[in-house]
């Protein structure tokens, strides 16, 4: 049987057209949020991320990275929608084979096609979650 062994989620918004945050260019990256989540031996952590962009310039690629601890376990690489269009890309992820303790989740957000002419922006939402089980 399943067992839920902690809960934690991080936004910076839930809401669409709420924040106005330009997505940096590669290999600067920005931090979208994070949080604290406690694991046991042999358990899984399920994460969730909802990240609303709009383009204000070309079709930029942006890179997604969640890290543990510091240390990156996924990254997902999308193109943004056509100039001046909004989307809200989802993304999910197990982690998996890690010892038990309490490991901070943190989700970033780069641009990596490097013009000038992509460029996007985050206009919400910006939710991050993460579920800890045994």
């Amino acid at each position: 049987m399943t067992q839920i062994i902690d809960f934690s989620r991080s936004a910076i918004t839930s809401f669409s057209q709420s924040i106005s945050i330009p997505v940096p260019l590669s290999p600067s990256s920005y931090i979208l949020t994070e949080f604290g989540l406690a694991t046991a031996l042999g358990g899984s952590v399920l994460l969730n991320a909802t990240v609303g962009v709009q383009t204000t310039l070309g079709n930029p690629n942006l890179l997604f990275t969640l890290l543990r601890s510091g240390t990156p376990v996924f990254t997902l690489l999308a193109t943004a929608p056509g100039a001046g269009q909004y989307d809200s890309l989802s993304l999910s992820y197990v982690d998996f084979n890690f010892p038990s303790g309490y490991f901070a989740y943190t989700l970033t957000i780069a641009q990596v096609n490097s013009s000038t002419l992509n460029t996007a922006t985050l206009i919400g939402p910006v939710d991050f979650s993460g579920l800890s089980l045994v």
